[in-house]
């Protein structure tokens, strides 16, 4: 995995020509191959589709894995090598020759790596697999916190029971496994390094809260004066304990991300107070001094100036800043009663403590709790658009703890850190570093795994490049480029000025043709007779006509030196104009119609007009 992802940085690196998309082909086959290690490593020797029922099931009946109710993943890689074995074998029988992998005959998998696993390998593979050692964890979790709750609610003696001398050795378990955390240290960081990650997680820190918590608190208890103060630290403790639970959710896509969105919400809810508090604190100081002269009980003043302003905003509207409300049975006049606060000045202003009242809801109430509600759609907003990045890491993270964590868990735990002190400790032997998170290929494997990434980048850009060639929209695209370049051939080769002209000359032909023909007609029904009307002149039109249309284009272009657009011999008569693209008399020209001219000592006119 390690040389993997070397490969991938510096061919990435070394080729610039290598396109993004391909970049991250490459670099989502590497994530799916780290998921796939990490899910490895999370069920150790237990298979990966193993349902979740049977795990449980097997963590409580053991010898259930004596049979095929689970399965490990030693078992599926001996029957898929062992398949894999007969075919090939039996391939080689129909063909009669040795098959080759990579030029070299194949051999069967070693017996070392393709051996049964023992009873003994069965029952170590099931209880020191992550997933196993999560699952009786969490159980013990819950138990504890059971435990807790009984100690508390139901057996808190003044002479410590043996259910509470039971929570205090759990406890000590507990204290051992955040010891062992702390110094455990497989990547060799040191320990300043160790101590500032541990500190940096807030798991920890909750973890060092709630220990900190039930020392003082189980100090306090075991004393005689401070006994019941004991007892409120340690339910406060519980709270924190059970805040802890919730690190259990990491694990789940769904609610893993809301963690860290419950967690960012606290911290924006941390700094919000501070806004709130100078609003509570201003006018709950305004309300007390109003209402109330000179009180001197702390409590009470701490009451009226803070608590009840705060318990304002939910809803709490006090009695006493309207005099028709105000009941003076449920104050002391004189302040002497403690269970009860001193009754406001008879004569304060009531407009103006309903109108500061009034002016405190609509900032407090409308202002400050709406601008928290958009922080709060901010954060949620921000940490779910990055749900499966925040996930993986936080899987990877349970996977990591979980890998080094000892095998049995709470109370229990407490004699695997007796065999590390005794080892590490007393005789000084060093700690076995894991090489699970840090998979170094074999060199014909990672060749063909570099071989195979080569394969599907081809395939994948040249996928690419067929659907993007397929597409209707390239279709189309490509449609347009082709009417793009004729419309600026015809451009070139033409203007729309000179075949609008070519167009209305060939109209004045139709029409001076059509002119003769009715005359020709008009003289065939006069059966010889002279006709009425004289002949069109086409001649001296038309020839006036193309000078005016000779003129026009030898100040636009000129003539061309090989065109038929030159005068007939000796005369001033021209000919059938003819533009530059149908010069040649290989393209075909159905618009030409010139007119016949012969020479004056012929006896010829001009004006004979003969279609072709």
């Amino acid at each position: 995995m390690q040389a993997h992802w070397n490969y991938t940085r510096s061919h990435i690196a070394e080729s610039a020509i290598v396109p993004l998309n391909c970049f991250l082909l490459i670099l989502q086959l590497n994530l799916c191959c780290g998921r796939k290690l990490l899910t490895q490593i999370w069920c150790g020797e237990l298979a990966v589709d193993a349902h979740l029922w049977k795990v449980f099931i097997s963590m409580v009946f053991f010898p259930l894995i004596y049979t095929n109710f689970l399965g490990f993943r030693r078992d599926e890689v001996r029957q898929r090598e062992a398949k894999r074995t007969e075919d090939i074998i039996s391939m080689e029988t129909v063909t009669g020759s040795a098959l080759r992998t990579n030029g070299n005959a194949f051999e069967p998998p070693s017996i070392k790596q393709l051996e049964a696993l023992t009873g003994w390998s069965r029952l170590a593979g099931l209880y020191d697999s992550p997933q196993v050692k999560f699952y009786w964890n969490i159980v013990s979790y819950f138990a504890f916190l059971f435990l807790f709750a009984v100690v508390l609610m139901i057996d808190f003696q003044s002479t410590p029971s043996w259910t509470e001398v039971l929570l205090y050795i759990w406890l000590a378990s507990l204290v051992c496994e955040e010891v062992r955390q702390l110094f455990h240290d497989p990547d060799g960081f040191g320990f300043h390094k160790k101590a500032k990650m541990y500190i940096n997680d807030l798991w920890n820190i909750l973890d060092l809260m709630s220990i900190f918590f039930f020392i003082i608190g189980l100090g306090c208890r075991l004393t005689t004066e401070l006994f019941y103060s004991g007892k409120v630290l340690l339910c406060i403790d519980f709270i924190v304990f059970c805040l802890r639970l919730m690190a259990i959710f990491t694990i789940s896509k769904t609610l893993g991300p809301k963690i860290i969105i419950v967690r960012k919400m606290i911290m924006d809810l941390f700094f919000f107070m501070f806004l709130l508090s100078i609003w509570v604190v201003a006018y709950g100081v305004a309300k007390q001094s109003i209402l109330i002269h000179n009180e001197s009980r702390l409590d009470w003043i701490l009451r009226g100036a803070v608590y009840e302003p705060y318990l304002i905003i939910f809803g709490n509207v006090p009695t006493n800043i309207d005099n028709a409300e105000f009941n003076s049975e449920s104050c002391s006049i004189d302040g002497s009663n403690p269970l009860k606060p001193k009754c406001p000045v008879s004569a304060f202003p009531e407009w103006l403590t309903i109108i500061m009242l009034c002016v405190y809801l609509l900032f407090a109430n409308i202002l400050l709790l709406n601008l928290l509600i958009a922080i709060f759609n901010y954060t949620f907003q921000e940490v779910h658009d990055n749900t499966d990045s925040i996930w993986k890491f936080q899987r990877y993270e349970l996977i990591k703890e979980y890998h080094s964590r000892p095998a049995a868990p709470p109370p229990l735990i407490i004699f695997s850190h007796l065999y590390f002190f005794i080892r590490h400790v007393l005789l000084c032997r060093p700690a076995v570093k894991s090489r699970e998170f840090k998979v170094e290929l074999p060199q014909a494997e990672e060749e063909e795994l570099l071989s195979w990434e080569a394969l599907m980048k081809d395939n994948y850009l040249l996928s690419t490049r067929q659907e993007q060639s397929q597409s209707m929209e390239r279709r189309i695209l490509d449609t347009a480029q082709k009417v793009s370049a004729i419309a600026e051939g015809l451009e070139q080769d033409t203007s729309t000025a000179a075949v609008a002209k070519r167009l209305a000359r060939l109209e004045e032909q139709v029409s001076q043709s059509a002119k003769a023909l009715q005359w020709i007609m008009d003289s065939l029904k006069s059966q010889g007779h002279h006709a009425e009307e004289e002949p069109p002149q086409l001649t001296a039109e038309n020839e006036s006509r193309d000078v005016r249309w000779e003129a026009a284009n030898r100040d636009e272009a000129g003539f061309h030196v090989n065109a038929r657009l030159l005068n007939y011999p000796g005369a001033k008569v021209i000919r059938f104009p003819v533009p530059e693209e149908m010069v040649p008399w290989e393209v075909t020209f159905t618009s030409y119609n010139p007119l016949f001219y012969a020479p004056e000592e012929s006896g010829d006119h001009i004006d004979e007009y003969i279609s072709q």
